[in-house]
C-alpha cells in the first residue's frame, strides 16, 4: 500500500461547514479518534451533498456511495474544538468523482487533515454501480473550463 500525501487547489473547496469536537468523540489521551474524524467527514460530505439539492436515496433508489477513502491526518484534535470543513469536487467523470475534504481549526486556520473520497452513483434496486445522471453530474461538476 502506497503512502501518498493530499495535495489540493484550494479553488476547489466551494463548501464550508463548521462542527464541535463533542466529548464522546475522543478517546482516554483527549484526542479525536480516527473513527470519529471519518464520522464527521461523513457528515460534512452529506452536508455538501443537502446543499446541492442531492438526497441520499432518489424516487429511482439511486444514491451516491464512498467506495474510497483516503485520509490523511496532520495535527490531533482535542475536544471541544471548533473545526471548519471545507468541501469540493475535484474531479469528476462518468460512473466516479473524488470528494476533496480539508480540515483546520477555526481559531487559527491550521491543518488537521485532508481527505479524499471517491464516490460512485448506486442502483440500490439492481445493486449495481451505474454511470451519473446529468442532473447528478451537473450540480457537482464546477469546474466552469468544462461549462459549454
Amino acid at each position: 500500500m502506497t503512502n501518498q500525501e493530499l495535495e489540493f487547489d484550494d479553488a476547489v473547496f466551494v463548501f464550508e461547514t463548521v462542527m464541535r469536537v463533542r466529548n464522546i468523540e475522543i478517546d482516554v489521551g483527549q484526542y479525536l479518534t480516527i473513527e470519529s474524524l471519518t464520522a464527521l467527514l461523513a457528515e460534512a460530505r452529506t452536508r455538501f451533498l443537502y446543499s446541492k439539492g442531492i438526497k441520499d436515496i432518489d424516487a429511482d433508489y439511486h444514491g451516491l456511495i464512498v467506495d474510497n477513502l483516503q485520509l490523511n491526518v496532520v495535527s490531533r484534535v482535542r475536544a471541544r474544538e471548533t473545526l471548519l470543513f471545507e468541501v469540493g469536487i475535484e474531479q469528476i467523470s462518468d460512473k466516479s468523482g473524488n470528494m476533496a475534504i480539508k480540515v483546520t481549526r477555526m481559531f487559527d486556520r491550521s491543518l488537521v487533515a485532508m481527505a479524499s473520497k471517491r464516490f460512485v452513483q448506486f442502483d440500490y434496486r439492481s445493486n449495481k454501480i451505474i454511470a451519473f445522471n446529468n442532473a447528478v453530474r451537473r450540480v457537482l461538476d464546477q469546474n466552469p473550463l468544462d461549462m459549454d
